[in-house]
C-alpha cells in the first residue's frame, strides 16, 4: 500500500495572555524593561495559523510565524504485515521565522515619541541552531521524547530557534533587558505500528505551538504569560511606626514588579546574561552539542509531552 503523508509544526507569538494595555505602563512600573518587553511581544504578535493548514509552503512565504517544520513523504507498506517497505521524501524544510514590524496602531501613544530603532517597519529573520533537523526514519539526536518500543520511526523533526541579532540588540540596548533572547524549540515525532500512526510532540513553554497531520491540527500548546504584573506591596503604617495594639494595617501595591512571581520570567531569564556587556551565545556553540534540547544552556524549559493516534 502507498500513501502520502504530511506532518508539520508552526510556532508563533500569540501576545496573550498579557498584562500590557498601554505603553504608559513602561513609564510607571519598575523595572521598566518588563513592561517594555511585554509591549514588544504584543505589538509583534502573529496571526494564529489556520486549522486546517494544508499548504505549509504558502504559509511559509507569508512570514507570519516564529518557526516552522514540515515533511511531506510517500510511505509504502506491505499489505499483509504492515511493515514499512519504502519511504521517499517529497519535500521537507525548517524555518526559524520572522520578527514582524512593530504594530504602532496597537499602542497609539508610541506615535508621540517614536524610536526608529524599535518601531521599525521592517521584519527581521530569526535564527535556528545547527542542531535543527527534520530527521526521517531515525530519532533526532537531541530529542526530548521517550523511546517508542515496537514503533517504526517515520519522522522526528526538531527546531531550536530564537530571534535574530537585530531583535536581540533592541531588547538589550533599547529595552534594557538584562538577558539576551533565549533558545526556544519545538519537536515532532511520527511513528507507525501495525498500521496505526501515532504523533508525539513537545515544545518549550514559549511561544505558542501547533502540530498538524495531513493539514489537520492535532494539538495546540499556548504560550505562558501573565494577565497582570505581580507587584510588591507596602504595609501602612509600616512596622517601625509606633501604633496602639490592634491598629489595622493596609497593603498597598507599589510600582515594583516581583520578577520571581512573573510567569514569563523563567523564559526571559533563560537567555545569556547581558549585564556588563555580556554577549549572546554564538550559533557555533551548538555545533555537535549532545543531550536533550531542553537541557542545553539558555534553552527554555518544555511543557509536558503529548501523543495521539492519527
Amino acid at each position: 500500500m502507498q500513501r502520502y503523508i504530511k506532518i508539520g509544526s508552526v510556532s508563533w507569538i500569540e501576545g496573550k495572555p498579557s498584562p500590557i494595555w498601554t505603553a504608559a505602563q513602561a513609564l510607571t512600573l519598575n523595572p521598566d524593561w518588563v513592561p517594555k518587553t511585554y509591549l514588544g511581544l504584543a505589538a509583534t504578535a502573529n496571526t494564529a495559523p489556520p486549522d486546517p493548514l494544508h499548504d505549509f509552503p504558502s504559509h511559509q512565504r507569508g512570514h507570519d510565524f516564529r518557526a516552522m517544520t514540515f515533511c511531506h513523504f510517500r510511505l509504502t507498506t506491505d499489505d499483509t504485515s504492515n511493515a514499512v517497505t519504502g519511504f521517499e521524501v517529497v519535500q521537507a524544510f525548517h524555518d526559524a521565522g520572522w520578527t514582524p514590524a512593530f504594530k504602532q496602531h496597537k499602542f497609539p501613544s508610541t506615535f508621540l515619541k517614536p524610536d526608529k530603532a524599535i518601531w521599525s517597519f521592517k521584519e527581521y529573520q530569526g535564527e535556528y541552531s545547527p542542531l535543527t533537523l527534520v530527521a526521517t526514519q531515525n530519532r533526532h539526536a537531541n530529542t526530548t521524547l521517550a523511546p517508542t518500543p515496537n514503533e517504526t520511526v517515520l519522522v522526528n523533526a526538531l527546531i531550536k530557534f530564537r530571534a535574530g541579532t537585530h531583535t536581540d540588540t533592541i531588547g538589550v540596548d533599547n529595552v534594557g533587558c538584562p538577558f539576551h533572547v533565549p533558545w526556544v524549540w519545538c519537536e515532532t515525532l511520527l511513528t507507525v505500528a501495525n498500521g496505526r500512526f501515532k504523533v508525539y510532540g513537545r515544545a518549550s513553554m514559549f511561544p505558542s505551538h501547533a502540530w498538524y497531520v495531513n493539514g489537520v491540527r492535532v494539538h495546540h500548546q499556548a504560550e505562558v504569560g501573565d494577565t497582570t504584573f505581580p507587584l510588591e506591596v507596602a504595609i501602612y503604617p509600616p512596622s517601625w511606626v509606633p501604633r496602639p495594639p490592634g491598629t489595622p494595617t493596609i497593603a498597598i501595591p507599589t510600582t515594583t514588579i516581583v520578577l520571581t512571581s512573573l510567569n514569563l520570567y523563567p523564559v526571559l531569564s533563560k537567555g545569556a546574561s547581558a549585564v556588563a556587556g555580556g554577549s549572546q551565545t554564538p550559533l557555533s556553540a551548538d555545533a555537535g552539542r549532545g543531550g536533550a534540547v531542553d537541557t542545553h544552556p539558555n534553552a527554555v524549559s518544555g511543557k509536558s509531552p503529548w501523543s495521539r493516534l492519527v
